[in-house]
C-alpha cells in the first residue's frame, strides 16, 4: 500500500486501484490497514493508496467524502464501488473478489 505524501502521488492508472480515505486519529484505523494489506496480498491485481484526509483535503472533495474511512474501487480510473465506513473483513474481501473477477 502506497500511503500517500503528496498530490502527485495520486493518480489514476487504468488498472483496479482501491482508495483508503482515513484520518490517522481514527480508532480502528491499525485494523483498516491490516485488512487492506490481506487483499492486497490475495488479489494481486489491485494496488491501494491511503489518503489521509487531514493532510489532502483537496481530494476529499475531488472523490466527495462524506464519512470515514471510505474506500472506494476503482477500475481504468472509474468508480466501481465505495464501502463507506467501518465494514468486515469478509465483506470487504467479497467486494473486491467481485470487482477483481468480474462479477
Amino acid at each position: 500500500m502506497l500511503f500517500v505524501t503528496s498530490e502527485s502521488e495520486i493518480k489514476l492508472e487504468d488498472s483496479f486501484q482501491g482508495l483508503y480515505f482515513y484520518a490517522s486519529w481514527m480508532p480502528y484505523h491499525k485494523k483498516m490497514l491490516i485488512m487492506i494489506d490481506k487483499m492486497e496480498d490475495k488479489f494481486k491485481n489491485i494496488k491501494f493508496m491511503a489518503i489521509d484526509i487531514d493532510s489532502f483535503k483537496n481530494q476529499v472533495i475531488r472523490f466527495n467524502i462524506n464519512s470515514i474511512p471510505t474506500i472506494i474501487i476503482l477500475n481504468n480510473g472509474k468508480e466501481v464501488k465505495r464501502i463507506n465506513g467501518l465494514v468486515l473483513t469478509s465483506a470487504f474481501k467479497r467486494a473486491v473478489a467481485d470487482i477483481c473477477n468480474g462479477s
